[in-house]
């Protein structure tokens, strides 16, 4: 009897160890990850973490394991799961998915999930339970006079037909609601039928007008137009209702210069040379260095089409010094007369230093290109999951890819890698290159290297807390592309990729620099980075927005300063919650220096999602790890990887080439890799590597380009 006590004791102790066991969640920290990051990949409070790794609250490091609490589900079991047409039952969320993805798994709409699923309104998380009865008829609300709840399937057009009204008028009366596409359960304004012409005398801005076609339309200068309405001076938008009456139009030689009445409106202004008219409408304009086909029509008030039509030399390229046509009404005072020596300028970064085949070098690495070392030769590692056979045949390669699909990036950087030791070639460096095959390597990697300085790059590697010991008696460095390799030995370990948590503290560190009022906006769930952002912007506010992106009266208002610039830090990952922040925030310009920032570029949505139209109103501030800019070397790269291998080149061809050809540029210096690394900033087509010490082995790449979206020249790049 007591040997049976004995043991139901065991089993009742083992039982519960392991439903102990089953509560938390082994979590590798990788690099750039912190503590609140990885509470809200989980569902969890940061709390709750710390209560279970007393020493993560002061600090935590990559490659170690963190326990994550699971998030405290109800009873009912999985396996009692029913999806049927007419019911859901006891669905367990799992990570990852979305209310959008399970409204059209079940087939519903996201309003009738939410209706009998409260607990998932404010957030939908791992874990939670959804239950769905489908024969339960989804409540429309019955919209108001004058007014239409759009259901599934309309379109802008239809409504229109169903009311009799134009498109035109149907856009304008909701130009303050509208995004880029019909949201499904938004309410639309339906404008009487003759709204375009209610009053004599005034005209409604309708999409895809522009100034210079209601200057021309209404017998006016754009000038005069601006003049009698002001609030366009900065952009016409569709919904602006403009006073056309031509009875009180001031003569062209009573005009007062827009820069004495708006004087915040200086940067914008022409730059006239000349006051001689090529006809009744037009006078001579002299481009300025760095301004852009968008920048003149906007300060034209033309479209592209339009002012190309106008100066088809325009349609070939924008030349500084160009002299071409503009209207003679835009406003405008200084005088800028180019020197002599002003022509068709070559920024600096065109310019190539290697040979003329190969357009990828240019003038940013000089350093590097003048300690090149030709006479020595060096070591180049790849630690792969192919041998060197299995990547030179093609059928060996498919043969992987069809056994595992993921090898495909590997390809993809070894492809954007040859290219990278082609061109180190046509520069005389001499070094080898070996692949290292993963299932072979063990825990140690003995290296016999001939040379005196080697390299082994280390790309996707999933496995970096197991990562072999090298022994080598030469010198080694570790290149890690997105591994997270962990330092061991006495090699040090260079993080190529700059992580997420480097873009957000060099973004929040630009902003502290500016002493501006910093509002954070985030969605109905917690702000995503508020532990990075009150660690450095202590003061900012925060302000949540609902599910459909608004804001609760007067919210915005009292968190706006009307006497400083105010930085409006948008920190979630929904476009709805995008769009309608940006339309508030354009409808606060006219009273308030207000400025967008984005703390990742992963934030930044697909441009079929969202214009970068807002972003140019609002003056977007974001982070990029590859440099926008740089459209000359990127192309001729592209262009010679598509010649090379028929195809595009992914992200980890960009990597390939980039990591590739700056390693072998630092290893053939003549002195050592860490020295470079020291020393010498560098910018490849893509990439920028400005590598700082963390510790004793390990190296983090803090290239980050700080853009900034601008209405005149596109984008440029801060100084930070």
């Amino acid at each position: 009897m007591g040997k049976y006590f004995t043991l139901i004791i065991l089993l009742f102790l083992g039982s519960k160890y392991s439903l102990a066991q089953q509560n938390y969640i082994d979590h590798t920290i990788k690099n750039g990850e912190n503590v609140y990051m990885i509470s809200r990949r989980y569902g969890v409070s940061v709390n709750a973490i710390f209560d279970l790794n007393p020493g993560s609250r002061d600090v935590i490091y990559t490659g170690n394991i963190l326990r994550v609490p699971k998030y405290s589900t109800t009873t009912t079991s999985s396996n009692n799961t029913i999806i049927n047409d007419t019911t859901v039952s006891n669905y367990i969320v799992k990570r990852g998915e979305t209310k959008s993805g399970l409204s059209r798994r079940f087939g519903v709409s996201i309003a009738m999930l939410e209706e009998q699923n409260p607990h998932i309104v404010s957030m939908l998380q791992a874990g939670h339970t959804i239950n769905l009865d489908k024969k339960i008829q989804e409540t429309q609300p019955k919209a108001k006079t004058g007014e239409h709840y759009v259901v599934k399937g309309e379109t802008l057009w239809g409504i229109s037909r169903i009311y009799g009204i134009s498109l035109a008028q149907l856009e304008a009366a909701n130009a303050d609601r509208l995004s880029e596409f019909l949201q499904i359960g938004q309410t639309l304004i339906i404008p009487d039928k003759n709204s375009e012409t209610t009053i004599e005398g005034e005209y409604l801005v309708q999409r895809g007008d522009t100034k210079f076609q209601l200057a021309k339309r209404f017998n006016m200068t754009i000038a005069e137009l601006e003049e009698k309405n002001p609030h366009i001076v900065t952009m016409l938008m569709a919904g602006h209702r403009l006073n056309v009456d031509n009875n009180t139009v001031v003569s062209q030689s009573q005009e007062i210069p827009d820069t004495q009445e708006n004087p915040d409106l200086i940067e914008d202004t022409i730059t006239e040379v000349d006051t001689t008219t090529t006809s009744n409408s037009y006078k001579n304009y002299v481009i300025e260095p760095k301004e852009t086909l968008f920048g003149l029509s906007k300060k034209a008030g033309m479209t592209i089409e339009e002012l190309t039509t106008l100066n088809p030399n325009l349609l070939t390229s924008v030349n500084a010094g160009d002299i071409i046509k503009m209207p003679i009404g835009v406003s405008g005072t200084s005088t800028y007369t180019p020197s002599k020596s002003t022509t068709s300028t070559v920024d600096s970064t065109d310019t190539n230093i290697a040979d003329s085949t190969t357009k990828i070098y240019t003038n940013k690495n000089e350093t590097l290109f003048t300690n090149l070392v030709t006479e020595t030769s060096t070591g180049l590692y790849f630690y792969t999951p192919f041998s060197s056979e299995e990547l030179s045949s093609p059928e060996e390669r498919q043969k992987m890819i069809s056994v595992n699909a993921d090898f495909q990036k590997y390809i993809d950087f070894f492809q954007g890698a040859q290219i990278a030791i082609d061109s180190a070639k046509t520069l005389n460096l001499d070094f080898d290159v070996t692949l290292i095959k993963k299932n072979i390597a063990k825990s140690k990697i003995t290296i016999e290297s001939p040379h005196r300085k080697n390299a082994i790059l280390v790309p996707f590697s999933e496995t970096s807390s197991n990562f072999p010991s090298i022994d080598s008696e030469s010198s080694i460095s570790l290149i890690d592309i997105e591994s997270n390799i962990v330092s061991n030995d006495s090699i040090n370990v260079y993080r190529s990729i700059p992580s997420e948590e480097i873009q957000i503290t060099k973004t929040l560190n630009y902003l502290a620099q500016q002493n501006a009022n910093v509002v954070v906006i985030s969605d109905l769930t917690e702000a995503r980075n508020k532990d990075l952002i009150l660690s450095t912007l202590p003061e900012a506010q925060f302000l949540k927005a609902d599910n459909a992106g608004f804001f609760k009266s007067d919210a915005l208002d009292n968190a706006l300063n009307k006497n400083k610039l105010n930085y409006i830090v948008f920190d979630s990952e929904k476009t709805i919650v995008l769009l309608n922040t940006t339309t508030a925030l354009m409808g606060k310009l006219s009273d308030h220096n207000i400025q967008l920032v984005m703390l990742e570029s992963s934030l930044l949505p697909k441009q079929t999602e969202v214009s970068d139209m807002r972003f140019r109103v609002l003056k977007l501030i974001f982070p990029a790890v590859t440099d926008p800019q740089n459209k000359n070397d990127i192309t001729d790269f592209e262009n010679k990887y598509e010649d090379l291998f028929s195809a595009k080149p992914s992200q980890h061809a960009v990597l390939g080439f980039d990591v590739t050809f700056d390693t072998l540029l630092r290893i053939s210096q003549s002195t050592s890799f860490e020295e470079s690394i020291n020393t010498t900033l560098s910018e490849q087509p893509h990439l920028k590597f400005d590598y700082q010490k963390t510790n004793d082995r390990n190296y983090f790449n803090t290239g980050v380009y700080l853009m900034q979206y601008n209405s005149n020249e596109g984008m440029i790049e801060l100084n930070h």
